[in-house]
């Protein structure tokens, strides 16, 4: 998923064999379901998160910096008979003239804006995009736990079957404070096995701190409703949660957290 200057529109069309994540769309589902009005998904790539939220009736615009990933989402749209509104833009330069209840980054996508300018650039924009009290979800990695697969070892993210043999998606990080590197490499094997081609994609992201992300949404004017440490509402835990699920809320309006949200991450 895109937000982005990484090259997504070259794997677009293969995206999904190796990308199949779930872990979060419960998350999400929940957090949708009583929003009355439109909601915004940034990096909204294939899909992944999207045709869920369609399908249980969410009013979708789903913005991604790739066309390619957009292409197939609308191919995926169009064959289930579905509808959403579909944007490509940069996170950083939204300009939509919708205001929206709910916005969402998911997968931990906010990372992959590399520099503070160009991440506050993406607060403010995602900002000037609600409405008076409307939330903005934005996910990302805990650096602290993160940045041990950050150690130039080549990691298998596993072997995919194709329409005529497999695919086997491989790579390795290095950096980390903040920038990360990644090299993924793509092999593409035959029905027999044999090796017909290969593939590189180069990526960076950027691990962002606690203290600093929350200054910045501060600083473009966001209450920070909660902060969660995984995806089952638990406490964000500094030395042992993998990822920082931010609860914003634009300052327009006071604070309204919801019911079900633990105490222990405010401040």
């Amino acid at each position: 998923m895109s937000s982005s200057r990484i090259d997504y529109d070259s794997v677009a069309e293969i995206y999904d064999l190796y990308v199949a994540a779930d872990y979060d769309i419960p998350f999400f589902l929940h957090e949708t379901a009583n929003v009355a009005g439109p909601v915004l998904e940034l990096t909204a790539g294939t899909g992944r998160v999207s045709l869920a939220l369609i399908q249980a009736g969410v009013q979708l615009t789903c913005v991604d910096g790739s066309r390619g990933m957009l292409d197939v989402l609308s191919r995926k749209l169009r064959d289930r008979g579905l509808r959403a509104e579909l944007v490509c833009a940069d996170v950083c330069q939204l300009g939509l003239h919708t205001r929206f209840q709910l916005a969402l980054l998911p997968f931990q996508s906010f990372m992959e804006i590399v520099g503070e300018p160009r991440q506050r650039q993406a607060l403010s924009a995602v900002f000037a995009c609600l409405a008076p009290g409307g939330r903005f979800i934005c996910t990302m990695h805990n650096p602290a736990v993160r940045r041990a697969q950050v150690d130039a070892t080549l990691r298998l993210v596993g072997r995919f079957s194709t329409r005529d043999g497999s695919l086997v998606v491989s790579g390795f990080e290095q950096g980390g404070y903040p920038l990360v590197k990644r090299l993924q490499f793509f092999e593409f094997f035959d029905s027999d096995g044999r090796l017909r081609s290969k593939q590189l994609l180069p990526m960076e992201f950027e691990f962002v701190e606690r203290d600093q992300f929350e200054r910045m949404a501060r600083d473009t004017g966001f209450h920070v409703l909660d902060l969660y440490g995984n995806y089952d509402r638990s406490p964000f835990d500094a030395g042992r949660s993998p990822v920082m699920i931010w609860m914003l809320q634009r300052a327009d309006a006071q604070p309204s957290v919801a019911a079900d949200a633990p105490q222990a991450a405010r401040r």
